[in-house]
């Protein structure tokens, strides 16, 4: 189970009704991961599968899961999204959730917390069984999330592009306005400040 703040939700609500079937959603159907303990090293592999029902392994090695797994997430999206190359995690918090019995079937949350390239915060969380499998879900999350923004400020763009070819004053002012909210919650790319610098 995943969460977002109020103003997170309302993005990817907006994301999901300009970008439609293009909307990158991420599931995960298995992850390994090898600890070498005494290199404080961890080895990662994520087989995903995305929205269109396409099977991706991604593989990756950082310092423990989460940094090995935002690592493989970026080298395979990143040529495509920049903005993937200039966010950085900040933090990330681990709680446990004790069962209504008390037993061993609890489970753990995750939260994971991201800086963009103009220093704005953001949290992703997830829940599930393990610490491991919560983490996971919780980075796949916040890499939608960036993936999703930068495709969207692209899409826009091209649609306020579009409406000056048509002369439509009018929906040129509604999507630059979406625009500008989108901008704050992408990151910085060579393609969002080129668009940026254009528009003015």
């Amino acid at each position: 189970m995943q969460h977002m703040t109020h103003p997170q939700e309302d993005m990817v609500s907006l994301m999901r009704e300009i970008l439609q079937e293009d909307y990158l959603h991420l599931t995960m159907s298995s992850y390994t991961a090898h600890e070498d303990l005494a290199q404080g090293r961890t080895n990662l592999s994520c087989v995903l599968h995305d929205h269109t029902g396409g099977r991706v392994v991604v593989e990756g090695q950082g310092v423990g899961i989460i940094d090995a797994l935002f690592n493989a997430l970026r080298a395979h999206w990143s040529a495509a999204h920049a903005s993937l190359e200039s966010i950085e995690f900040s933090s990330f918090e681990i709680q446990g959730l004790l069962s209504a019995d008390h037993t061993t079937r609890a489970q753990a949350r995750a939260v994971v917390g991201v800086l963009n390239s103009e220093g704005r915060a953001f949290e992703f969380d997830a829940t599930a069984a393990s610490v491991g499998q919560a983490g996971v879900l919780a980075v796949l999350e916040a890499t939608e999330y960036f993936v999703n923004s930068e495709k969207t400020f692209v899409k826009l763009y091209d649609i306020v592009r579009h409406h000056k070819e048509e002369g439509r004053a009018d929906l040129v002012q509604k999507y630059t306005s979406l625009m500008s909210r989108v901008v704050a919650n992408t990151s910085y790319s060579a393609v969002v400040e080129q668009i940026k610098g254009e528009l003015g």
